[in-house]
């Protein structure tokens, strides 16, 4: 869990409750809630390193790394077991009976429910005293993590400060991926696909996605309908719905590049400067009407229909 990069993501939010602390205006429960990989858990720590930490929250000193990895004795994590799909009565039951005991440590409790919205009803709702009456007279803090608000009970929403994270920038995805030593293109392209690092990550692992992007690539190399027609026939057995999401998302990031070649800093896959280069010479209405074919056809894909037919109107209607 790489807090420090990921709280750069974030760092307004950051800076709004590194604020509040100083200010003295921290709230007893938090709800962040956001997509997938945007940052919530790793602010959920850093949220709470800002209670104990003496250098105002810095995220490196011994303290902090003590409470980013779970050696903290007055911070506790719970998120969804892998054997099961959410928050169990059993955890909030388990977390509850941790707080009865006294700690041997001065200062408040903090606990972190990661996936509140999985949790069921009566999960949730057994939850509600203990937000607000802190046991053994102990201050109490509560951080809550959930993608979905829809899914998290009203009782609890009305009692928390809610902070909503927005996606992460793609440029900075890339930045994230590379620094970990993801190769540029496949950083580019995961990114493009994901807005989670830890999708990205793992999608960059899979045999789909080396076919994919071999395909991507040769694409992009064709000049002529024959060649299309070519590479159809030999690549046909790899055309099912989510590859096609894959490609069409690559090649939607592809077009949006043209438009931006005279801005190379602001380009998405950079690693193909060459081939948007030769595309961009283009007549601007050809792009124009390539690009609106491809999002008409990706849009298609949301329907019943089949990859190979859309794949087949692409080249039929592209070259």
């Amino acid at each position: 869990m790489n807090v420090l990069d990921m709280i750069s993501n974030q760092q307004h939010i950051y800076d709004v409750l590194k604020q509040n602390k100083i200010n003295d205006r921290l709230s007893h429960a938090y709800l962040f809630y956001g997509d997938e990989g945007v940052g919530k858990k790793e602010m959920a720590y850093a949220l709470a390193c800002l209670f104990y930490c003496e250098h105002d929250g810095c995220l490196s000193c011994e303290t902090c790394q003590n409470i980013i990895n779970d050696q903290h004795l007055n911070v506790t994590y719970i998120g969804v077991l892998e054997s099961k799909k959410l928050i169990s009565k059993e955890q909030i039951t388990e977390l509850q009976e941790e707080f009865s005991k006294t700690s041997l440590l001065e200062g408040p409790r903090i606990y972190i429910v990661d996936g509140i919205d999985t949790a069921s009803a009566s999960a949730q709702n057994s939850l509600l005293k203990f937000i607000e009456e802190p046991i053994n007279n102990t201050p109490t803090i509560g951080i809550f993590i959930a993608t979905d608000l829809a899914n998290v009970v009203s009782t609890i929403v009305s009692r928390c400060s809610l902070i909503h994270f927005p996606s992460i920038e793609v440029k900075k995805l890339i930045t994230q991926l590379e620094k970990e030593g993801i190769d540029s293109l496949d950083a580019a392209l995961s990114s493009v696909t994901t807005n989670n690092i830890m999708e990205a990550k793992e999608l960059i692992q899979t045999k789909e996605y080396a076919d994919m992007k071999s395909f991507f690539l040769e694409f992009l190399s064709l000049k002529n309908k024959k060649q299309a027609v070519l590479l159809y026939v030999n690549q046909v057995s790899k055309f099912n719905i989510e590859n096609m999401r894959l490609f069409f998302k690559w090649l939607i990031a592809f077009y949006e590049d043209i438009f931006k070649i005279e801005d190379k800093e602001d380009l998405i896959l950079t690693s193909l400067y060459d081939k948007i280069l030769v595309y961009a010479k283009m007549e601007n209405s050809v792009v124009y009407g390539q690009f609106q074919l491809i999002l008409d056809l990706y849009s298609k894909l949301n329907y019943n229909v089949s990859a190979k037919n859309i794949f087949h109107e692409l080249i039929s209607k592209l070259f």
